[in-house]
């Protein structure tokens, strides 16, 4: 498919664009101290010098009080102007806009003590962050509303291209539209809900001045638990936006508040792609002249091609796509669309390092928040000769990336394919997405890498002599506890259940220890097979080290499927039951005709006694130790440059 659509100039306002993709405001946590680091700016220029449109930057606090959290920008502060400035000039040098989004969190907060108070419009704990916030008094509401002004007047001082408000995903002017957070009676309640909104908006459109894209960001949907649906979204648009105040409208779906309300904000698959093109529907219809972008889960340049197709929008956010690929437009505009590094929607880099308060990574490419350390490759000579042992992420990123420099590359994988555990994965339904994109790109970045790849063949000790550089990548096994020598029921890994469904028999119960994923995903294969599973899981919460977005989905799904839950339970020594991991209380396992072991994992690890020692060999990924795809990805890049 080709996308003269997106490829195509737009003018928002004032301001020209040389295309139709833009990088929505997202959190990086490349900011200290509230202010931008040299490593956002190399990483925002990156986006802008393979074509984004527009850089959105993250959301600027507009009073101490809005700060999200401890890598939020003050904008408030009179060092962000300069930092503006210098963010303009690196993004304008390759033809791309900057534009500001002003925020305040409300009553929604993510940071560690000492915390600061919350403040909200009314005083209503909120779910997910377990924030107790203070209602707001009348004077600090015109504080705030001076607040946002005053912000917008230091983005107009940066040189700032646009500047959109934040009015969606249940923070602050949000909190005053929905009646789940406002009980005020002061005429600034709900039925007055607009009012602060509409204020702010005001402010800012005299503060910004001429010359400056003005917008606001609002929720096209807040989901199932959020007070605001589609067609409430719409309403409020069309009574913000619909005089000519604002010159485009950012719509987004998502809730920060509540568990389930908090997936839209960043949906992973199986959310389907474009989840914002049926509530941008209702906001389309309610504002047809005012121009539109629209983000959530847009992934692909056919997705995003068919909402301006479809006259849905007139702008895409791609922000998690161009995550994983910062080229992504200039591979469209070039035709080398086939070569885009795909976002396989895994939350783990991006929005997962966000919410543990580490810089933004991507699993698919390491060189994400890593602009200025991690250069890209370029030929180099004299050529090596190199032999990679194992086909799973870490050793598939060791041999692109030693292609890509010009080396003589050789794979081996024993199995039949390549994949290693994230093929084992794409049998299961959260991952089937993620195996397909990662699947296609690699076997494209391999063939074009020039890496001779040999599958069904085990490496020996012998195999790795001639060679110059020897990257052991043979990855990690199921671990697998001591058992009886005879049990009443049959045993088997969670693996093996989730490749071969059909030889497990029922009833089943899962032992999970609640490491991540293998538990999970075996509970909901064989449930989907028609099984009873029940699923003892020793965690605190089943999928306790999965991202909050996935694990969300997860328990919704195998409570759909059926699945029973025993929490906190972890098998007795002798396997004649189970134990509660805090009580130590014991009960029976229970009638079940088959054990599914999930008990995390070892480094397959074999190999390396007979090559420990050797000139030239290395090892990377999970047979260092087992941890996740993002961190195999990643050392097997850096093992070979």
């Amino acid at each position: 498919m080709s996308h003269p659509r997106l490829t195509s100039p737009f003018r928002i306002g004032p301001v020209e664009m040389t295309g139709r993709i833009v990088s929505t405001s997202h959190q990086t946590s490349l900011v200290h101290h509230h202010l931008p680091t040299d490593d956002l700016i190399a990483y925002q220029e990156a986006r802008a010098r393979g074509g984004a449109a527009a850089i959105f930057l993250e959301p600027a606090a507009v009073h101490p009080s809005g700060l999200l959290t401890a890598h939020t920008i003050g904008g408030f502060l009179p060092e962000i102007v300069p930092a503006y400035r210098r963010l303009g000039d690196a993004v304008r040098a390759h033809g791309s806009r900057l534009f500001l989004q002003l925020f305040h969190s409300g009553r929604e907060q993510i940071s560690s003590s000492p915390r600061a108070p919350a403040v909200a419009p009314s005083a209503v704990p909120t779910q997910r962050f377990h924030t107790e916030p203070r209602a707001l008094t009348a004077r600090e509401i015109r504080e705030l509303v001076e607040g946002f002004a005053d912000a917008a007047r230091k983005g107009r001082e940066g040189g700032v291209d646009g500047i959109e408000v934040s009015m969606s995903h249940g923070y602050l002017a949000a909190q005053f539209m929905s009646p789940l957070t406002n009980r005020r009676v002061d005429g600034f309640g709900p039925g007055d809900g607009l009012r602060f909104a509409r204020e702010v908006l005001e402010a800012v459109r005299v503060a910004a001045g001429d010359g400056i894209a003005f917008g606001v960001r609002l929720a096209a949907d807040e989901g199932p638990t959020g007070a605001l649906g589609p067609a409430e979204c719409a309403r409020i648009a069309r009574l913000l936006c619909g005089d000519g105040l604002v010159d485009f409208v950012d719509i987004c779906v998502g809730y920060s508040a509540t568990y389930m309300g908090s997936v839209g904000i960043v949906p992973p698959p199986p959310v389907e792609e474009n989840a914002i093109a049926e509530p941008a529907g209702a906001v389309r219809a309610a504002l047809p002249g005012v121009p539109l972008i629209a983000t959530t889960r847009v992934v692909s340049l056919d997705g995003a091609e068919q909402l301006l197709a479809d006259g849905i929008a007139d702008l895409v956010g791609m922000t998690r796509a161009m995550i994983a690929d910062p080229d992504l437009v200039g591979k469209a505009r070039s035709g080398r669309a086939a070569d885009v590094l795909q976002c396989v929607g895994c939350n783990q880099g991006c929005i997962g390092h966000y919410h543990a308060g580490t810089p933004i990574g991507c699993l698919v490419n390491p060189r994400t928040g890593r602009e200025r350390t991690l250069p890209r490759a370029t030929l180099r000579k004299p050529a090596r000769r190199l032999l990679v042992i194992g086909a799973g992420p870490a050793g598939v990123a060791a041999a692109i990336e030693a292609g890509r420099l010009g080396d003589r590359v050789t794979l081996i994988e024993r199995a039949a394919a390549i994949g290693g555990q994230l093929r084992l994965a794409g049998r299961a339904p959260a991952h089937a997405e993620l195996w397909c994109r990662y699947h296609a790109d690699v076997v494209r970045d391999l063939a074009a890498a020039g890496v001779e790849v040999v599958c069904g063949r085990a490496a020996s000790a012998a195999d790795v002599d001639g060679y110059d550089l020897v990257v052991l990548a043979t990855g990690a096994r199921p671990y697998l506890p001591e058992l009886p020598r005879r049990t009443p029921f049959a045993v088997t890994q969670a693996w093996e259940a989730i490749e071969a469904p059909v030889a497990v028999a029922g009833p089943v119960l899962v032992v999970d220890w609640g490491g991540g994923y293998e538990g999970i995903d075996a509970a909901e294969v064989l449930a989907v097979a028609g099984l009873d599973v029940t699923l003892a899981c020793a965690a605190t919460v089943p999928g306790e080290t999965v991202h909050q977005y996935q694990r969300n989905l997860y328990l919704a799904r195998l409570d759909d499927a059926g699945v029973l839950i025993r929490h906190h339970l972890e098998p007795l020594a002798d396997w004649s039951g189970l134990r509660h991991v805090f009580s130590g209380r014991r009960e029976a396992i229970g009638p079940v005709a088959t054990v599914v072991l999930a008990q995390g994992r070892v480094p397959d690890d074999e190999l390396w006694p007979a090559l420990e020692g050797r000139p030239g060999v290395v090892r990377a990924g999970d047979v260092l130790g087992p941890r996740s795809a993002e961190e195999a990805i990643l050392e097997g890049t850096l093992a070979v440059r």
